[in-house]
């Protein structure tokens, strides 16, 4: 602008693109105060309303995402819940069928346990009913040998309670803890 004066002040003469022209200035006015009365009423109430709709469509669309937000936090808490309890009862399943295993296990062991002692108790039972019969088997043997040998040694025979004494004497001679000692052995 100092320029502009300064230019003007040394030539006196106003370049005819600045230089005021009143008719023109007064036009440019009335057109642009028309324009603007035109804009008003025309365009500007339509623009306005236009823009009010969108702010009004945008605050909606906002509200419902706020919304939508609000819902999937609810949603992804009551899933991250469900998921909690879901592992809880999980750990907890997992704890009764480790304790129910370990109680079947017991239980196997102990049935079994049972069932070696009851086959140990039988095969011992039977071992001692063997014994018992080899014994009374050893002894019936045993005092066959002694009549024979008596009848032998006295070439004679002799009456029944003779043999009856005889045969207990022999069999009180032979030492029957050493014979079951080696019938248990075998």
């Amino acid at each position: 602008m100092l320029t502009l004066i300064a230019a003007v002040s040394e030539k006196d003469e106003i370049s005819p693109i600045l230089a005021p022209y009143p008719g023109l200035m007064f036009w440019t006015i009335v057109a642009f105060a028309l324009a603007l009365f035109i804009l008003k009423k025309y365009a500007f109430g339509p623009i306005q309303e236009m823009l009010d709709k969108r702010r009004a469509v945008v605050n909606s669309a906002l509200e419902n995402a706020e919304k939508v937000k609000a819902e999937a936090e609810a949603v992804l808490a009551d899933y991250k819940q469900q998921l909690a309890e879901a592992r809880t009862e999980s750990d907890a399943i997992v704890a009764r069928a480790r304790t129910t295993g370990d109680e079947l296990t017991a239980r196997i062991k102990a049935e079994g346990e049972a069932q070696r002692q009851e086959q140990l108790t039988q095969t011992q039972t039977q071992i001692r009913a063997e014994v018992d019969k080899a014994v009374g088997d050893i002894r019936t043997a045993v005092a066959e040998l002694t009549v024979t040998a008596a009848e032998k040694v006295l070439r004679g025979s002799l009456d029944t309670a003779q043999h009856h004494k005889l045969i207990e004497d022999a069999v009180s001679e032979l030492d029957f803890d050493r014979l079951q000692k080696v019938g248990a052995s075998s």
